[in-house]
């Protein structure tokens, strides 16, 4: 059955004197017997599993007059389970090490039969506790198909199995060959159940599926089929004699539905027909049948103060004689009973419409000395009601100790050592508490899973609002793979309707992919599933050739404007290399200062050769090749060109404006060669 909040699965053993039921605790799975009623057995007992073990598969074993229970692993191993020593007598352990489907006992060959998900089947001799056969449906089949449900029939007095996966499959153990073939349901099947006193028929009932059908082995055909107004969850079948028997069905909305008579062929149909000809094609063809009543749990009137309150669900059923025995949860993890009558004493089915039973909420305190094995005087255990939802990555109370992270566990001898060395003690920090040599990574897995089966989506929020890719990391790799395809439909209904958070959960779809990718793909239907969250992707994967195609236009924009830059930062390097600086030395000016002066020091630092200046001479041959061109020009400019640079120095203000010659003029200083060079 599909769990309830932390319950995983829970059954009545078959004596109707105790209920065995697979919860959530922590981040373990814990394994719960309680008596139904406490006046005859006080037994209250549980057993938790190991972290790495998750319970898949939940039955009795009536063997030898003992109450054992087999526990299905996900590891590939079946627990055989005492409750009443409350200790595990052995432990089964398949060859495959696949997750276990399915386990049950045949009175018919007196051992056990298991089937994992690869489609293995197992036989264990419960007395030895040893492997007696094994073999793999896929050997028999054309196509690969996996088991979900085994069950043993008496059949040409012969023991058969019968294994369900979408059909069911009629098996001779001893030629391991298929005798026939039961087309049932689209789904995989939830439950196998032979009718106990007519070994030619048989119930199935599959997942999310509405329809029992009623099958005969001789016939090979559907005899009957019953509906119910929600998907069943589980179901069991009550005989009185041979005219009175009652089939009860447990659905998903947490009620019952029951069927008066269900083996008696002169059922009533479910549609009202009333022409012949309608009525003799509906006996010839399969009788479809509805509910005759319901039965559903609620709080008084009074007792409502919430929408929670409304409706209790029914987590158990079972018949007992001539009464329906059921259970639900008080608290999220304390089991109650009540059974209602289905047939008086003259031999009549009563249960005709609708029942409500009305429950008030008890008084939760024990009246033994110890619950599920825990004292009452000691301190309590976790509860489920005051968890506090954080981050998990607050380690402000923890001490910040770095060498911790690189020092391994430390020998005796450095032990010793230390603690002689050590002569004042530190005082200790009441408000700070010391971690082993390493910190473990924090995980949000528990809380994700509780909200996933509870579907609570306040509580996914909050786990989904974390942000640490190590977090998100370390939690999906500690997260069940039949809860990742429930967290994938979760975040493509969030992704849908706010597509701007696709950012933020875009780490929790990567993780799941890389961890549990190689799972998923091995489940069923999986594109079914998953429609919703690969139409999401597609239609954000058909705008990434867009986004490419603007990121490489961007690019290049941002290419040019740097080229552009670096072009005008050299160009500006260059300009002001070739700029003239502000100060402009002329060593003319100097020279004609130094001589007005009269400073004769500077005439001592020019190279006189042969009574004349060098610098004077290579300027008159400069200037007389520039005015070589005509002589007459030349003689008739001279006097003119003399007589004005002899006015015009008289007039000190301008003498920066003349040349080393002029000045000479002025001064004197032209020999006579230089006058008949003239």
């Amino acid at each position: 059955m599909a769990s309830t909040g932390p319950l995983i699965n829970a059954k009545f053993d078959p004596t109707n004197t105790y209920l065995a039921s697979g919860v959530i605790a922590l981040d373990t799975h814990q394994v719960r017997v309680q008596s139904i009623n406490p006046s005859q057995s006080s037994l209250n007992s549980s057993f938790s599993l190991d972290k790495s073990s998750r319970l898949t598969a939940l039955s009795w074993i009536s063997y030898n007059e003992n109450q054992l229970i087999a526990i299905g692993l996900s590891k590939g191993s079946i627990l055989v389970y005492s409750p009443l020593t409350n200790e595990i007598i052995s432990e089964l352990v398949t060859p495959t090490n696949l997750s276990i489907q399915d386990f049950h006992y045949s009175k018919l060959t007196q051992s056990g039969w298991s089937c994992d998900i690869g489609g293995n089947i197992h036989e264990w001799d419960l007395t030895n506790f040893k492997l007696l056969q094994s073999f793999a449906i896929n050997d028999l089949l054309e196509s690969s198909e996996n088991i979900s449900r085994i069950s043993t029939v008496l059949y040409e007095e012969k023991a058969h199995l019968l294994l369900g996966s979408h059909s069911v499959y009629l098996i001779e153990i001893e030629g391991r060959q298929i005798l026939k073939t039961f087309p049932a349901h689209v789904q995989p099947i939830e439950t196998i159940y032979p009718i106990p006193n007519n070994n030619d028929l048989f119930l199935t009932s599959a997942v999310d599926d509405r329809f029992i059908n009623l099958y005969s082995i001789s016939k090979q055909n559907t005899k009957a089929v019953f509906v119910a107004q929600a998907s069943i969850l589980d179901m069991t079948l009550g005989i009185k004699n041979e005219n009175s028997s009652v089939l009860v069905m447990l659905t998903e909305n947490g009620s019952l539905e029951v069927f008066n008579n269900p083996l008696s062929s002169d059922a009533p149909v479910s549609a009202n027909i009333h022409s012949k000809k309608k009525r003799r094609q509906q006996l010839s063809t399969v009788q479809s049948r509805s509910s005759n009543a319901t039965v559903k749990l609620a709080r008084p009137k009074d007792e409502i103060k919430s929408g929670v309150d409304m409706g209790l669900s029914i987590t158990a059923v079972s018949v007992n004689d001539d009464s329906i025995l059921l259970s639900w949860l008080e608290n999220a993890n304390l089991s109650y009973f009540e059974s209602i009558k289905w047939l008086n004493e003259s031999g009549e089915a009563i249960l005709d419409n609708s029942v409500t039973i009305e429950k008030s909420k008890p008084d939760l305190k024990t009246t033994s000395h110890s619950d599920y094995g825990h004292d009452i005087a000691a301190s309590k255990h976790y509860n489920e009601g005051n968890a506090i939802v954080t981050d998990g990555s607050n380690f402000k109370d923890l001490d910040n100790e770095s060498d911790n992270e690189e020092q391994e566990e430390e020998t005796l001898a450095e032990k010793l050592e230390k603690l002689s060395t050590d002569q004042k003690p530190k005082q200790a920090n009441p408000n700070k508490r010391k971690l082993g040599s390493k910190n473990a990574p924090a995980t949000l897995t528990i809380v994700l899973s509780q909200s996933l089966k509870s579907n609570d989506h306040s509580l996914l929020e909050t786990v989904l609002s974390n942000r640490d890719p190590h977090i998100i990391q370390s939690t999906i790799s500690r997260l069940d793979s039949s809860l990742a395809v429930v967290l994938l439909d979760r975040l493509a209904e969030r992704i849908t309707r706010q597509t701007s958070r696709f950012d933020q959960l875009n780490y929790w779809l990567k993780w799941i992919i890389i961890i549990h990718g190689g799972v998923l793909t091995s489940f069923p239907n999986l594109n079914i599933k998953l429609s919703n969250l690969h139409a999401i992707l597609s239609k954000k994967a058909d705008t990434l050739p867009r986004l490419l195609e603007l990121q490489g236009r961007l690019n290049m924009l941002y290419q040019q404007n740097d080229l552009k830059k670096e072009i005008l930062r050299d160009d500006f390097n260059d300009d002001s290399e070739n700029e003239e600086s502000d100060v402009e030395y002329v060593e003319e000016l100097d020279d004609a200062e130094l001589l007005q002066d009269g400073q004769d020091e500077s005439d001592d630092a020019m190279d006189i050769i042969n009574g004349q200046d060098d610098y004077l001479d290579s300027d008159i041959e400069n200037e007389s090749q520039d005015e070589g061109e005509s002589e007459s020009e030349v003689e008739d400019e001279k006097p003119r060109d003399v007589t004005k640079s002899v006015m015009d120095l008289e007039n000190p203000e301008d003498e920066e404006a003349y040349s080393d010659i002029e000045i000479a003029v002025k001064n004197d200083d032209i020999s006579e060669d230089d006058e008949e060079d003239k």
